[in-house]
């Protein structure tokens, strides 16, 4: 596949606990489920582990986090994730600031095409006055934040011709996910945006029903999105 970087917000993702609303004790002996849009084999999936081991270490074991990858806890519909936290279905999640954004307007900050040009200054914001007030936002909703974590820079691979400025985007059918920041990203940049959830992209990418896709690295790499179309290369 061609691929190629739109600077756009790295999406950042950040582990959540809802466990302001568990009676303290509840806490012994239990198990508390975890939410995952991706595997287990995503830099997601292996914080998720670390984090559930450390838990049931540093308790004795009296703390457990059982994870659920793939979308399992919301069956594939990850726009809904942030909700289940709300409802207590899901205890934790390493979630993406796009799938939380319909509950959680202000994460949008992190869509805006152009907006960071570094790592540096995205961290910039994460560690200071905005940050804090996401994490504000966000506990008000009822989730409490416990860190920033930081998924990469987007990437657009496709399997038609590579792309080395906006206008080879035109007429593409590219995936992206189903918020309208997305949609209006895409269409100004000539493409042709195709909205489904991550677990339907994965089909639609094996059956060659759309062009491309864009995501990090992170996830294009552990899923092999490259192997979709032509050889791969970045621009």
């Amino acid at each position: 596949m061609s691929c190629f970087r739109l600077i756009a917000a790295a999406p950042t993702f950040f582990l959540i606990a809802a466990l302001g609303t568990i009676p303290t004790r509840l806490l012994a002996d239990a198990e508390f489920k975890m939410s995952l849009v991706v595997n287990q084999d995503t830099t997601w999936g292996l914080a998720a582990q670390r984090f559930a081991d450390a838990i049931k270490y540093r308790t004795q074991g009296r703390i457990q986090i059982k994870n659920y990858f793939n979308g399992q806890l919301f069956a594939g519909k990850q726009t809904t994730e942030f909700a289940l936290l709300q409802q207590g279905a899901a205890d934790f999640a390493i979630g993406s600031t796009i799938n939380w954004s319909p509950q959680v307007k202000e994460l949008n900050l992190f869509s805006l095409p152009f907006m960071f040009p570094s790592y540096t200054a995205l961290d910039a914001v994460e560690a200071g006055e905005p940050g804090t007030r996401l994490f504000k936002l966000t506990e008000q909703q009822g989730v409490v934040p416990i860190a920033w974590g930081e998924n990469g820079f987007r990437e657009v691979t496709n399997s038609k011709r590579p792309i080395h400025r906006p206008e080879d985007l035109n007429g593409l059918k590219i995936r992206v996910p189903g918020l309208p920041i997305f949609v209006d990203i895409f269409q100004a940049l000539g493409a042709n945006p195709v909205t489904m959830n991550f677990d339907q992209a994965l089909i639609a990418f094996q059956q060659g029903t759309v062009d491309g896709q864009e995501n990090p690295i992170a996830l294009i790499v552990p899923y092999k999105l490259s192997l979709y179309g032509t050889t791969r290369s970045t621009h």
